[in-house]
This record gives structure tokens, C-alpha cells and sequence, in this order.
């Protein structure tokens, strides 16, 4: 039999004592070590204020139609607007703002869901992350800290893009075996060496911010931070092999890369249509690299978002029984599993978490979100469960 510690005993009371008094429970919960945030989206995790500083320090471009940040040169009689425009004209920034995240969202004709227009943001910042990652990591973490997380892993794409460049060259095989070889002697080493050196330098760049080999490191230097090398799914089957090819490599030669994920929305058409496919490519890699740990989005699809057959399509245990996912995303759609009961006991049987805020399903949206949630979800999250984006 366990018994408290006098300290339990004091905090349990003191806990008791706060739970109708708002101010003093959110200073009790502040104050809380939050162990680990285990589902965190690097680029999802930055504020969209931040992405218009990194289009202004590149001398990027907004388009003022779309808020899309491009390239320059700027021309405002094409409606390109300086990205400086969004620091010194208040009306565009917080339009800019909006645009990059939910903050403030509401329907319109153009615009009218929520989670199309949370997909949509990324591609409008996307210019910006890969070329500002030690600013993003010095973000996070420091929000981590400062919020007593002990632990982040969050999911990115070290190599920024090569391995998908190598599966479009190498083209798709019925053979993954063959198809391994070939992309293995046709570049995939200097495709490793390029992630973990994208890694070293956004590492190097976030311990100068955060000042980390000073006398007054920030809080975010106590964070232990790992990755998740992350699968765009809704690419073409060769470069999604290609990409997990090279999640596994990192994951082996790399002990900051602690497994590998497959992002993107469920319902786009090449992640439900190769979804068996995708998993037997796991599968397959998995008896290739039995070490790597696999972590998966699943379930995330809900009532007319898809046709009824895809909610029966088990995707949950084919995750966990083909793919052998050791944790799950979401899984909301759950509920829809054949054998439903019988999923979930062998999930406990298993120890396999799932990694989610229900709040965020709450509000009406069953995916990573780049804005807030409430207790600031988005930006220091559910920590020692899971959190959405």
C-alpha cells in the first residue's frame, strides 16, 4: 500500500483549497512540473508573429490578397507588400496575423472552415521555417520551460525536403527491398548527413538565443529537447517511402531522432487512398530497423468529413498491428473501429498512448491548430500526455 508523503498531503490540500478560486488554481497549475509534451508540430508551435518577423529579417514579401509570404522583390502595384508592412501598418499585421493562424476566425464564403483554413497556413509561412529553425527551437523550448516541461519532442523534416527530391528521382517499385537499395546507393547517406546537420545548426543557433553556455541560460536550456522525423503523407508513394527511408536511417545513426511520424490531414486523397500501403511500407521497415520507435496520426477522421466506409477502415489497428505504431494521434475516430472494446483493451494490453487534448476536439477542430487553445494548449500544451499541435 502506497502512502503520501507529507509533501503530497500538503499539495493535495492546497489543490482542494484553490479548485473554485480561478486566479490561485491557474497560479497552482503555472507553477505545476508538466513532465513531457510527447505530440508537439515544430511549425505549428510558433506564433504567426514570429514567422513575420523571420519575412521581415529575409526581406520577404506578403502578398496582400493572400498574406502568402514569397520571395522578393516586392511590388505593391502587384500587390506584394514588404513583410515590413506587417510590423508598421497595424490593420494589415493582424490581418496577417489572422491569416496564419485561427486566432479570430470566422466563416465567410472564401473561408468557411476552420480546418482548411489551419491547413492552408502553413503553405502561407513556409518560405520561412526551414531557414530560421534555431529561432523556432529557442521559441519552443523556452515557452517549454518557462511552463516547468521537462521534455519536448516535437516532429519536423531534418533532411527539409531531400528525401522526397531522391524518391521523385528514383521513381516507385513493387519491391521495397529493391526500392531500399536503390535509393540507399542513389544518395540517401548525404540525405542522413544533411538532417543531422540541419539539426547541429538549429541546435547550435537555439542554445546562442537562449544563451545557454552563459552565466544566466534561460529556462529553455533545462529542456531536454529530442525529434520526430516526420512523413508527409499525402505525397506520391515513392517519396513518402522515401521519406520514412530516411526517418529510419536518421533515427538509427541520430540518438536525438527518437522515431518517426506521418503528419498531414488523414483525408487527403494519397493518405486514405495508400493508407494499407503506407502501413505495409512500415511494416517493411520496421523489420528492416526493428529499433526505431513509430509513432502515428490515426483516427482522425470524423462523420461527413469522409464516406462511412472510411471510418470502418480500422485505421486505428492498422496503425498499431501493421504499421506498429507504439502511440497513436488523436484516434478520435475510435468509436468507429470494428471491435471497438476489444481495440482499445489491446491498447492497454500493449501500454499504447494515446496523444491528445480533448479540448481542442471540443472546440470544434479534430486537428493541430496554429493558434491557441485553452491554457494556452498551443503553445505549451497538455504536457505529460499529449497535446494537439
Amino acid at each position: 500500500m502506497l502512502v503520501a508523503s507529507a509533501a503530497e498531503e500538503r499539495t493535495a490540500e492546497y489543490l482542494a483549497s484553490v479548485r473554485e478560486k480561478p486566479l490561485l488554481l491557474m497560479g497552482f497549475l503555472e507553477r505545476l512540473p508538466k513532465g513531457g509534451d510527447l505530440h508537439h508540430h515544430l511549425t505549428g508551435a510558433v506564433y504567426a508573429e514570429s514567422y513575420i518577423n523571420y519575412a521581415v529579417a529575409d526581406a520577404d514579401c506578403i502578398d496582400r490578397t493572400t498574406f502568402k509570404i514569397l520571395p522578393p522583390p516586392c511590388d505593391p502595384a502587384r500587390g506584394l507588400l514588404p513583410a515590413s508592412q506587417a510590423i508598421s501598418d497595424f490593420v494589415f499585421r493582424n490581418l496577417v496575423i489572422d491569416a496564419l493562424s485561427i486566432r479570430n476566425f470566422h466563416p465567410t464564403a472564401e473561408d468557411r472552415d476552420v480546418r482548411l483554413h489551419f491547413f492552408a497556413a502553413f503553405g502561407k509561412f513556409d518560405l520561412v521555417t526551414n531557414k530560421h529553425w534555431g529561432e523556432m527551437l529557442a521559441e519552443v523550448t523556452h515557452r517549454a520551460g518557462a511552463q516547468n516541461e521537462v521534455y519536448l519532442e516535437t516532429m519536423l523534416t531534418p533532411d527539409q525536403g531531400e528525401a522526397m527530391q531522391l524518391g521523385r528521382q528514383a521513381g516507385w517499385k513493387d519491391d521495397f527491398a529493391a526500392m531500399r537499395s536503390q535509393m540507399l546507393a542513389g544518395g540517401m547517406a548525404k540525405v542522413v548527413a544533411d538532417g543531422r546537420k540541419n539539426l547541429d545548426d538549429g541546435e547550435a543557433k537555439m542554445r546562442q538565443i537562449l544563451g545557454c553556455n552563459g552565466t544566466q541560460p534561460d529556462v529553455g536550456c533545462g529542456v531536454t529537447l529530442r525529434y520526430l522525423n516526420q512523413v508527409l503523407r499525402a505525397f506520391p508513394k515513392e517519396q513518402v517511402f522515401a521519406q520514412m527511408l530516411a526517418g529510419f536511417e536518421i533515427a538509427s545513426a541520430d540518438p536525438r531522432v527518437v522515431g518517426i511520424n506521418l503528419v498531414q490531414s488523414q483525408d487527403e486523397f494519397n493518405a486514405l487512398n495508400d493508407f494499407d500501403l503506407q502501413m505495409r511500407m512500415l511494416d517493411y521497415l520496421h523489420g528492416v530497423y526493428p529499433k526505431v520507435h513509430i509513432t502515428l496520426h490515426a483516427g482522425e477522421l470524423t462523420p461527413g468529413e469522409v464516406k462511412p466506409e472510411e471510418l470502418y477502415a480500422s485505421h486505428i489497428r492498422k496503425s498499431i498491428e501493421i504499421g506498429h505504431a507504439e502511440r497513436i494521434g488523436h484516434g478520435l475516430d475510435v468509436i468507429y473501429e470494428k471491435d471497438a472494446p476489444g481495440l482499445v483493451a489491446e491498447m492497454a494490453q500493449k501500454h499504447i498512448l494515446v496523444e491528445d487534448c480533448l479540448y481542442s476536439h471540443e472546440v470544434g477542430s479534430r486537428h493541430e491548430r496554429p493558434r491557441e487553445c485553452a491554457a494556452d494548449l498551443f503553445a505549451g500544451g497538455c504536457p505529460g500526455v499529449a497535446r494537439d499541435g
